[in-house]
């Protein structure tokens, strides 16, 4: 069942940031106590006396029998916390929110959900176990609210999943998430995909040109008289000559 723990309040007769800076730097948290049969109260309480409580539960979810001390008197208030407001980067509480409760009357709540045990298709398989729901909503009276609710995932193979349905609560808990709704699924483990190898370049073949003769510009060709071995055709006529 839900812890049930007890808190002195005080009450808090300012607002805003700059009043909650300067209750934070005294050591108190500040807070507000509201439900269906009172008035909403604006109060503060002892970050010590907190972080005692929270550092020996489970989890968050708690009854509080508080004491509001007022005028010299003080007057018991049953509640639960509602919410709690945390700095993003210290997880330092920053304010408070309780409901206030009845002990005959039903109340409606979330419940952390945990799992027991590493799963199959984890262990053998190399899968992954992911939680997709992490609260579950009930009804119950007060004394019957669960601090958390766990379940075996040690049997769950690759694919396999336990749904809200699977989930285990005392009989005088009803449940209030809808039943269908996944809990905890193993999935299957990721491939790393192979890169595929870069095409290789293709490279252009280079062109291995002939040195031409010094003086020779390119395109130019020697003309055939001036071939190795040929004589112009004036000298062929003037040795025909000399022969005769």
């Amino acid at each position: 069942m839900a812890k049930h723990v007890s808190l002195k309040a005080l009450p808090r007769d300012g607002a805003g940031r700059r009043f909650a800076k300067h209750s934070r730097a005294q050591g108190l948290i500040p807070a507000v106590i509201y439900g269906a049969h009172t008035q909403s109260t604006q109060i503060q309480v002892a970050e010590m006396e907190v972080a005692r409580i929270f550092k020996h539960a489970t989890s968050e979810n708690m009854l509080v029998q508080l004491t509001v001390e007022e005028k010299g008197r003080s007057a018991e208030r049953l509640a639960f916390i509602q919410e709690i407001q945390r700095h993003p980067l210290t997880d330092r509480i920053l304010h408070l929110d309780f409901h206030e409760i009845r002990s005959d009357e039903k109340l409606r709540a979330r419940v952390p959900i945990f799992a027991l045990g590493e799963p199959e298709g984890v262990r053998t398989g190399g899968g992954v176990l992911e939680q997709a729901l992490r609260e579950l909503e009930v009804e119950c009276l007060p004394k019957d609210l669960p601090e958390r609710v766990e379940i075996d995932v040690s049997a769950l193979l690759i694919g396999g999943n336990i749904h809200v349905k699977d989930l285990k609560v005392p009989a005088n808990v009803t449940v209030i998430s809808h039943a269908d709704v996944s809990v905890f699924i193993v999935l299957a483990p990721t491939k790393e995909e192979e890169a595929a190898p870069a095409a290789a370049e293709m490279k252009e073949p280079e062109v291995i040109r002939e040195k031409k003769a010094e003086g020779e510009e390119e395109g130019e060709t020697k003309p055939a008289a001036e071939a190795k071995g040929a004589k112009p055709a004036a000298e062929k006529t003037a040795d025909q000559g000399a022969k005769k």
